[in-house]
C-alpha cells in the first residue's frame, strides 16, 4: 500500500511541477496483490488515466506590491498624523475656555458687594491671578502650537 502511495505521489509531483508537460498519462493496474499506479502499462489490463494541467494565465505585468504597501502605510500614518493634529487642536480650544473661565471667576469676585479696601486689595490680587493665568496659559499654548506645526510638517511629507 505504501509503494502505491508513494508512485502516486512521485506522479503528482512529477506531473504537477513547473516544469511538466500540460498532460501526463499514469496507469493503474488491478492485480490479486491490490490496485497499483504506473508510468508504465504494468499488465494486459492496464487502464490509461490522463492528468491535464494548467498553469495560470501572466499577464506580463508585475505588480509592485511594495508600492501599494508603501501607499497604505502612508495613508495610515497621515490618518494617524491629522487625527493627532484634531486632538491637539481641541486642547487648544479647552485651553482658552479654561483660561476665559478662570478669568471670569476672577471678575466675579470684585464685583462682590466689598467695601472698598477690599475691593482694592481683591483688585491687586485677581491681577497677580491673572498675570500668573496668562503666563500659564501662553506657555500651555506655545507647547501645543508648537506640537500643531510639527505635526501639519509632518503631514505634509507624507502627502504625496
Amino acid at each position: 500500500m505504501c509503494k502505491v502511495i508513494n508512485v502516486i505521489v512521485t506522479v503528482c509531483l512529477f506531473n504537477f511541477s513547473p516544469y511538466a508537460a500540460a498532460q501526463a498519462t499514469y496507469y493503474k493496474c488491478v492485480t490479486p496483490k491490490g490496485t497499483t499506479f504506473s508510468q508504465f502499462p504494468c499488465s494486459d489490463n492496464a487502464t490509461a488515466h490522463i492528468i491535464k494541467t494548467t498553469e495560470p494565465k501572466q499577464t506580463g505585468k508585475k505588480i509592485n506590491y511594495s508600492k501599494q504597501l508603501n501607499a497604505l502605510e502612508r495613508e495610515a500614518i497621515i490618518s494617524n498624523l491629522e487625527a493627532e493634529l484634531r486632538s491637539n487642536q481641541q486642547k487648544l480650544a479647552i485651553l482658552a475656555r479654561e483660561k476665559d473661565r478662570a478669568d471670569f471667576k476672577q471678575q466675579q469676585r470684585l464685583n462682590r458687594i466689598l467695601s472698598e479696601d477690599d475691593k482694592k486689595r481683591i483688585n491687586k490680587d485677581i491681577k497677580n491671578t491673572q498675570k500668573e493665568l496668562d503666563k500659564q496659559y501662553k506657555k500651555d499654548k506655545a507647547l501645543i502650537e508648537k506640537r500643531i506645526k510639527t505635526l501639519q510638517k509632518e503631514i505634509e511629507t507624507y502627502q504625496p
